[in-house]
C-alpha cells in the first residue's frame, strides 16, 4: 500500500470537507476518487 500526503490550502473549503464527511477521511477521499473514476 502506498501512502500520500494531501496539502489543501484553502482551509475554509478544508473545513467544510471536514464537517460534511461522514466517515474518516481517508475513505471519505477514496469514496471521492472512486466516483470521480467511475463517472470519467
Amino acid at each position: 500500500m502506498k501512502k500520500y500526503l494531501l496539502l489543501v490550502e484553502d482551509e475554509e473549503l478544508w473545513a467544510k470537507f471536514k464537517e460534511s464527511i461522514q466517515k474518516d477521511i481517508n475513505s471519505e477521499i477514496m469514496d471521492l476518487i472512486e466516483e470521480k473514476i467511475k463517472n470519467g
